[in-house]
Order: structure tokens, then C-alpha cells, then sequence
């Protein structure tokens, strides 16, 4: 048995023997047919073997004096994956980045860098040995009042993930969310979250926060066209903080040509002067109502408007408004506050204007005789408030003073005979009434005493103010159906036939009031002949008395 063993494990060793030559042929001809790259490569290792060697996949972590930890480890992943990467158009190495010789050198001396903050901008740089310096690259950061804290290439850019620049620019706010995030004060935080949330597709950071520093008028237009929030007052009232600057620019005060001269639109610092008040974060609105800050605001007018500003001060709205009545209309109300318009283009918009507070004579007047021209027929020939109210001067219609001149503020049309000649009225109607027992009264009172009572009735006494319509209207208060109840608000026992003594305002003539025209015939004939008779008898007299005497004289001599 034992024989027959012998020769088995002979026979093993010997083929044992003869695989291991095998495989030591095949390892030697593979070293030998190695690619000369990888002969280079044990012969010329890259810079950063070594770094790599130690740092990929190392555990470890270096505390830094601040307390933060530093990761000493590598993932070559990320790496690859980064701008950086074996792909890059250059091969970047360890020592690239991080050159100091004597700090990372092995043994490593110890860092001299304080926080990690401070590490990130030991390599940042670095980064200006390749790419294009941080002043013209990133200008906007650098011109912030605090240089204290700016950020650097790897604050923006990563360490190791490096990505390009074109996934910063596809994602432009989330880059800048990175690192601001947090406000101190929770009124910017909260305009800063509604304004980026409104940010339009081809809007970003740098619409706002540009490389090129933004005039304070264009920030103030950036923000509050994207804001969409409401300030809500001590009263609850609110006020919108959204504008749109295209109302500016299309307004009055936008670009217009006056007398040949170009002006360019206002800027938002032109009327809200105070800065102080009007720099960011704006400090809390002290008006308590919304009408409080109306009026509060108007004082910005008479920067410009000086004049008209004088003028409105003495007028009845700020008159009531010195009284405490609040309601009364101030120079946004009429005129609006970013989109000022020309008050009278169209002529309709005057009429408009005044109806937002004064409703009710709005529709009088729409229904009268002057509001149905100028609202249906677009007629600008027409009155309208602020032909008889005058603008900014507005005078109290309620006084003496206003009633005694309501019959030049009509005549400033009836009166006018070119303008009556377009539409067959004729102005004795002015006319008549000022030489009438009624016009004559007014006439002296409004000479001699302006201020003082009178019960003589004027043109709206009759006519209507607001309400007047054509004396052939069926509801005219001048109509003979009407006119006897017109009367007798002045003349309570005015019997019937009453109206009939008046001619109307119609001079006489064959077609009106004939007997009286004939009457006015026969005076304007007999008066003169009369007259003329005893002048021609006196005439005769004294050239009769005159030549007897001068024929004595003669006959004597």
C-alpha cells in the first residue's frame, strides 16, 4: 500500500511544480508587455500621489482653534465629477490648489488659519492663478460698505465639487440663498421672500443686487414692482406698496416734450426727498389712517408747484381739511399719485374726477344740458366744474360773495357771441337779465357790497345749478308749464297769470313780446321827434331873436 502511495505524491509535487513556473512565465510576460504609460507612472508619479495616498478614504478630522472640524478626507468621485475632474481641458492637481509648500508638505505644519472660513479663503486664492481675479470677476460683493465678511471663490464655487459656472447661472437664486439665508431684521427678511418669490424667468439676485451699483431710483422701482404686499395701519386701513413703473413713465410726469424741451421722467428720490424715511429698511409709517398719510403726502407737491399749492391752500378743500373735515379732496385725489394724467384730456375726465367725491351733482350734471354734450357728444365747448368752480382755488358756493358772481361765471359763455353763434343762442340772454330789475339789484350788490345778503334771484335760482336742462324740456324749471313753482320760490303768492309779466330774456321783437316791441317803436319815434321838434322850435327862436336884433343895430348905424 505504502509503495503504491510514493509515486501519487510524486506526481503532485511534480505538477505543483510545473504551475507555479507557468504562472510565474505568464506575470513575467505581463510585466513585460506593460504600456510604457504605467512604466512612467511608477517612475514619474503626479504631484499629488502622495496627497492622494493618504487622503482618499481617510476617517480623520482636524480641529480647528474656532472648534470647527476640518474633513481630511478625499472622495475621488466627487472629484472626478468636478470642473476639475480627469475630463477638465488641463489636468489639476492637489498641489494646485493648495500650494504652500510648508504647510502641506508631510509632515504638515500646523495651519495658521483660525475658522474654516478662514481656510476657504486661503485657497480662494489660489483660484487667481487660473481664472479671472475676484475684482472684475466678482465687483458687485466688493463694493459693500463691510469688507469685512465677503465672500471668495469656494464660498460661492465649493472646494472638491467644484461645479461650472453654468449651473450657478441655472440656478442663480438658490447660489445666492446659499449664503443668504438669514436677516437681522424680519421686515427684510419678509420683503426679500415676497420680492424673490415674484422674480419673473429672466429675473434673478442681480436684478436687484447688479454688478454695477444700482441708483437708489431704480432700486426702489425694482423692489416695489414686485412686491404685492399691502402696509397695514395703526387703523387697519392699508395702502398697496406695489408700483409699476410704467405708470410713471406714462404719466405727466414721464417723458414729455414742453415747448420743444425733453423732460425725462421723475425719479422716485425727487418726491420722496427724505432719506431718513425713505432708505431701506423704511422705518414704520406713523399715520394711523390712510387718509392721515394722503394728506401727509401732499406736501410733496409744493416742491414743484409752488403756485398752485398757494392757490389750493386757500381754497375751500383745504380750508375744511384746516377744519378737521378729512374727507375733503387733496392734490392726489384729483390728480392721482404715480399715474398723473393731464386733468383735462380728456375734457370728460374733469367731470369724472369730481364724481368720485360729489356722486350725486355728478349724475345731476351728467343729466343736465351741459353734462349730456360733453359726456354723449363729446363737446368741449361745454362748462364743466371747473369752469364755474373754479381749480384750485375753489371758493365756497354756499357764500354771498359766490351768488352775486354766479351771473359773470355764466356769462363767460353766454356772453360770448362767437362761441353762442355756433349754437344759435343768442346772449341777449346775458344780457336781458342784467338790465331786468333782478340783474340790476345783483349788479350793484356785487359792486358795492360783495359779501352781503341779497334775495334777487340769479341765473341757477331759475335755471337749476347742476340740473339745468333746455327751456324745451318738459322738466325744465323755466318751461311755462313750470316756471309759475320756479317763481314762487322767491314770490310764495305769485298768482297764475304772475309769470306772463315777464318777457323772458328775449328782447322785444315782432316774434316775441310784439306789443312791447311796438310800444319800444313808438318811444324810440316820439321821444326823438319830440324832442327834436322843440329843439328845431328853440333853434328857429333864437336865430329869429338873433337876426331882428342884429337888423336894428344895422339900421341904426
Amino acid at each position: 500500500m505504502d509503495q503504491w502511495r510514493i509515486p501519487q505524491i510524486v506526481i503532485r509535487a511534480r505538477r505543483l511544480v510545473w504551475l507555479g513556473l507557468a504562472c510565474a512565465v505568464i506575470v513575467l510576460a505581463l510585466l513585460w508587455a506593460r504600456p510604457a504609460a504605467a512604466q512612467d507612472s511608477l517612475s514619474n508619479p503626479a504631484p499629488d500621489a502622495a496627497c492622494k495616498l493618504c487622503h482618499v478614504g481617510k476617517d480623520e478630522t482636524l480641529t480647528l482653534p474656532s472648534g470647527e472640524a476640518l474633513d481630511l478626507g478625499v472622495d475621488l468621485a466627487v472629484l472626478d465629477q468636478s470642473v476639475h475632474g480627469t475630463h477638465a481641458a488641463a489636468p489639476v492637481y492637489c498641489t494646485d490648489c493648495h500650494r504652500s509648500r510648508q504647510r502641506y508638505q508631510y509632515p504638515h505644519a500646523p495651519s495658521p488659519v483660525q475658522t474654516e472660513a478662514e481656510f476657504a479663503a486661503d485657497v480662494a486664492q489660489n483660484c487667481q492663478q487660473c481664472h479671472t481675479s475676484a475684482e472684475l470677476h466678482n465687483p458687485g460683493h466688493l463694493q459693500a460698505t463691510d469688507k469685512s465678511n465677503l465672500p471668495n471663490c469656494v464660498n460661492c464655487h465649493g472646494g472638491h465639487a467644484v461645479e461650472p459656472a453654468s449651473t450657478l447661472a441655472g440656478d442663480p437664486i438658490g447660489t445666492c440663498q446659499s449664503c443668504h439665508q438669514s436677516y437681522a431684521d424680519e421686515r427684510v427678511q419678509s420683503v426679500h421672500e415676497e420680492v424673490v418669490a415674484n422674480l419673473g424667468p429672466d429675473q434673478s439676485c442681480q436684478t436687484c443686487h447688479a454688478s454695477t451699483p444700482q441708483s437708489p431710483d431704480n432700486q426702489c422701482r425694482t423692489c416695489h414692482s414686485l412686491l404685492e404686499r399691502e402696509l397695514v395701519l395703526a387703523s387697519g386701513d392699508t395702502v398697496s406698496l406695489k408700483v409699476d413703473p410704467t405708470d410713471i413713465e406714462n404719466s405727466m410726469h414721464g417723458f414729455q416734450v414742453i415747448s420743444g424741451v425733453q423732460y425725462t421722467p421723475l425719479r422716485c428720490m425727487d418726491c420722496h426727498k427724505d432719506q431718513e424715511f425713505y432708505g431701506f429698511p423704511h422705518p414704520a409709517v406713523d399715520a394711523e389712517t390712510r387718509r392721515n398719510l394722503t394728506i401727509e403726502l401732499q406736501q410733496i407737491c409744493q416742491d414743484c408747484h409752488a403756485d398752485i399749492y398757494d392757490r389750493a391752500a386757500d381754497g375751500v378743500h383745504a380750508q375744511h381739511i384746516a377744519e378737521g373735515i378729512l374727507e375733503a379732496a387733496t392734490c392726489a385725489d384729483c390728480h392721482g399719485n404715480h399715474a398723473v394724467h393731464d386733468p383735462d384730456e380728456p375734457r370728460e375726465r374733469v367731470s369724472q374726477t369730481c364724481g368720485q367725491c360729489h356722486s350725486t351733482i355728478n349724475e345731476q350734471y351728467g343729466a343736465s344740458v351741459h353734462g349730456a354734450a360733453l359726456l354723449g357728444e363729446h363737446n368741449p365747448d361745454v362748462p364743466v366744474c371747473t369752469d364755474c368752480h373754479g381749480v384750485h382755488n375753489i371758493e365756497d358756493p354756499t357764500t354771498a360773495a359766490f351768488r352775486l358772481s354766479s351771473p359773470n361765471t355764466c356769462g363767460h359763455c353766454h356772453a360770448n357771441s362767437e362761441l353762442m353763434a355756433r349754437y344759435g343762442i343768442s346772449t341777449d340772454v346775458f344780457d336781458t337779465y342784467v338790465a331786468d330789475f333782478h340783474g340790476t339789484t345783483v349788479t350793484i350788490f356785487e359792486r358795492q357790497s360783495p359779501d352781503a345778503e341779497t334775495n334777487k334771484a340769479v341765473c341757477y335760482d331759475c335755471h337749476g345749478i347742476h340740473n339745468i336742462l333746455p327751456a324745451s324740456d318738459e322738466h325744465s324749471q323755466v318751461i311755462k308749464e313750470n316756471l309759475l313753482a320756479t317763481c314762487r320760490q322767491c314770490h310764495p303768492d305769485a298768482t297764475e297769470n304772475f309769470p306772463d309779466s315777464w318777457t323772458s330774456h328775449f328782447k322785444p321783437s315782432l316774434e316775441h313780446n310784439a306789443l312791447v316791441y311796438f310800444v319800444d317803436l313808438f318811444y324810440m319815434i316820439v321821444i326823438p321827434a319830440t324832442v327834436g321838434g322843440f329843439l328845431l322850435f328853440i333853434g328857429t327862436d333864437v336865430f329869429r331873436r338873433a337876426r331882428e336884433r342884429f337888423g336894428r343895430k344895422k339900421e341904426r348905424s
